[in-house]
């Protein structure tokens, strides 16, 4: 399944945003990173969910209700919560662990209820605040800020800007930048990232190495996350696959500041490498 997976979510996430399916896709990362499940099993649970919740969204008369529904359903009938005790176990991030546990992170939370809405003609967007990821309804006009790791929580916007891992004198200039909705391959490369983060403080080096590859599926042209993938396939042994990550990196960033260091370590790869065959 994992082999198919990737592809599957390659072909995926090279469409157009507005017609990904970020549900779809962040099971499949989870599939190709996590264990075998049937995908097309969770796709339903979420229809379902949207189909028992949908004659209470048609009749709430404003925004607010619709959200308070949504809400309701989702954290106090299905019990869904952030996962404060174990928030960087990786299956916080894995959308068929989070249907089943009922517990995630807020971003993996957030895709939930982004799909959900979406399904009921809601207009909600992803918001990708420095260090926790919110929810808006209606964020042109008249914004609603939700945070769905904290039960759906309402936020004004000093409570967005007070979740921002960031001094405040960094905040107030870029207050309306921080506040946009972000893509849907933007969404899927933060959940891919964060289980970049966890894996290589695990050193979990072949899954950090897959999620990487994932990464790059959305954006391969991202010289950061070609180096980082190099660097582990190193960690793994694999030097073909490092010696190529490493000289492509070095092509697109000659002038970067860790360039001379993975000059030399580049030779050290070939020199090895060449003592092998």
């Amino acid at each position: 399944m994992t082999n198919g997976a990737k592809e599957t979510f390659a072909a995926e996430v090279s469409q157009e945003d507005k017609q990904l399916n970020l549900f779809y896709a962040a099971l499949l990362l989870a599939a190709h990173l996590s264990q075998n499940f049937e995908t097309g099993l969770y796709v339903s649970v979420l229809r379902e969910m949207v189909e028992i919740i949908r004659p209470a969204i048609r009749a709430a008369p404003t925004p607010l209700a619709r959200v308070e529904g949504l809400n309701h359903y989702l954290f106090n009938e299905l019990k869904f919560r952030g996962n404060q005790e174990n928030y960087y176990h990786p299956h916080n991030s894995f959308l068929n662990k989070v249907l089943d546990l009922r517990r995630g992170l807020p971003i993996s939370l957030s895709v939930i209820y982004l799909e959900m809405g979406w399904a009921l003609d809601l207009p909600l967007s992803g918001i990708g605040l420095p260090g926790h990821f919110i929810v808006a309804y209606d964020v042109v006009k008249e914004p609603i800020y939700i945070d769905v790791f904290n039960q759906g929580k309402l936020l004004t916007v000093e409570g967005c800007l007070a979740l921002c891992q960031l001094p405040l004198s960094d905040l107030i200039p870029f207050q309306r930048d921080y506040l946009k909705p972000v893509s849907k391959k933007a969404i899927l490369f933060r959940m891919l990232l964060n289980l970049k983060q966890i894996y290589v403080a695990l050193e979990d080096w072949e899954r950090g190495y897959k999620t990487v590859d994932l990464m790059l599926q959305i954006y391969p042209d991202r010289a950061g996350e070609i180096r980082d993938r190099g660097l582990i396939a190193y960690r793994l042994e694999w030097l073909h696959a490092a010696i190529a990550d490493v000289r492509q990196y070095l092509a697109l960033a000659p002038d970067s500041l860790d360039a001379s260091w993975l000059q030399q370590h580049l030779a050290l790869m070939e020199l090895k490498l060449g003592r092998l065959n």
